[in-house]
């Protein structure tokens, strides 16, 4: 649990010491502000223009305004869950790669290691592009999977159900450890035995953070810096 506290403001120390971590960082966030603008204006455009006609053909012209204003408050809401639904996993895949660049850069810091020059970074990602992206889509799968089952689980055993999405959250950005210092599946789950708690209680803390629409976009790249830290501080002390 020590590690877990001192990792939130070594990450932030890291972060504030690397001016190309800072720089691609960013790349998640457009990222999601694209992602966001892009499905308001079709949420907000195109499906509320759709609920307007259709309310206006079904009802009397003094109901019109309540309904519509009732309308966007319920596209409001789907919009608000659907967020927090799926934009980690989105966004994830589609910045994997700089998310990759990020952690590799963060783990030569945290161990007192100089980082790359930023040419032989972007060479080493654009190396691991493909590995990277594939291993991505098996992560956002198994994810898929157990978010099902920690969803089943909710209607009768809600705490799980919470165990489950943190402990989930925190090895969706703990892999990108795991990927580069190819660790084999049972090493990974001895990872995760060994780290449960601080895994669990940071990923309950960064998921309400990406609940947060707005604060969940530069929460991403921020988690990627901090379970490249944990994942570093809990391998010196198995080490050790």
């Amino acid at each position: 649990m020590n590690n877990m506290m001192k990792s939130f403001g070594d990450s932030l120390r890291i972060y504030k010491s690397d001016k190309w971590i800072i720089l691609f960082s960013f790349f998640p966030v457009l990222i999601g502000i694209i992602l966001y603008y892009f499905f308001g204006q079709w949420l907000y455009g195109d499906v509320y223009e759709w609920g307007k006609q259709l309310i206006s053909s079904k009802v009397e012209s003094g109901w019109l305004s309540f309904l519509s204003g009732l309308f966007v408050a319920i596209l409001t809401i789907i919009f608000y869950f659907i967020i927090n639904w799926t934009f980690v996993i989105i966004v994830s895949l589609l910045a994997s790669p700089f998310n990759d660049l990020i952690s590799s850069r963060t783990e030569k810091i945290a161990n007192g290691q100089r980082p790359p020059n930023i040419s032989d970074s972007f060479s080493r990602m654009m190396k691991r592009f493909l590995h990277t992206l594939f291993n991505e889509i098996k992560k956002v799968a198994f994810i898929l999977l157990m978010t099902l089952i920690g969803f089943a689980l909710s209607f009768f055993l809600p705490p799980l159900s919470l165990v489950i999405s943190a402990l989930l959250l925190s090895i969706s950005f703990v892999d990108y450890s795991w990927s580069r210092h190819n660790l084999t599946f049972r090493k990974c789950m001895s990872d995760v035995k060994s780290g449960f708690v601080p895994y669990c209680a940071s990923g309950g803390v960064f998921l309400i953070l990406v609940g947060i629409p707005i604060v969940n976009l530069f929460a991403l790249p921020y988690s990627v810096i901090y379970y490249t830290v944990l994942f570093s501080k809990n391998q010196k002390v198995l080490e050790n």
